[in-house]
């Protein structure tokens, strides 16, 4: 409708991009990372076709190779935490940490590569954990499927003088 509206559903963050795929049934998932040290990559998937407004928000875990819903109805850690749903989103870095959230190294641009559809991650770098030079995330979506919340991973290079690139930023894909 043209109306300016803010989307509390995608938590608050420094959002450093958003990258959007739209599913068969026109559902939209967005990807997004925490632009700062430690910080977490997110999944939003909506509930409905074209609508940003509600959905789900998921934070990654490397760890456990699963999207984790940052819902304050399913956790008790952010049921002791917060009051509400609005709280947990609006201090989403405090909550994703509460539920497991990987912490990683700045996640910067996020692209789906157009080949096999990886969702592909720019850690720049982590001065917290030493890592001067970041590294390229590699994401694989269970059964190829971007609204699935399992997937598995792999570092796909990591920066530094032996591979001649450092501190990753934007990514794109070319013909």
């Amino acid at each position: 409708s043209g109306k300016k509206r803010k989307l509390i559903s995608l938590g608050r963050c420094a959002h450093e991009c958003a990258t959007i795929k739209v599913l068969e049934d026109h559902r939209i998932v967005v990807y997004t990372g925490d632009d700062i040290d430690n910080g977490c990559l997110y999944k939003f998937i909506s509930h409905s076709p074209g609508n940003l407004t509600n959905g789900k928000l998921y934070v990654a875990s490397l760890e456990q190779k699963k999207w984790i819903e940052v819902s304050f109805s399913k956790h008790k850690t952010l049921k002791k935490k917060f009051s509400n749903q609005l709280e947990v989103l609006t201090y989403l870095r405090e909550s994703s940490k509460l539920i497991n959230g990987s912490k990683l190294d700045r996640p910067e641009d996020i692209e789906i590569d157009p080949v096999n559809n990886n969702v592909i991650i720019a850690l720049t770098n982590n001065y917290m954990k030493q890592n001067l030079h970041g590294s390229i995330l590699k994401i694989i979506e269970k059964d190829n499927k971007h609204d699935s919340l399992e997937f598995d991973y792999e570092t796909l290079i990591t920066g530094g003088e032996s591979t001649g690139f450092s501190c990753p930023d934007n990514l794109l894909f070319d013909k």
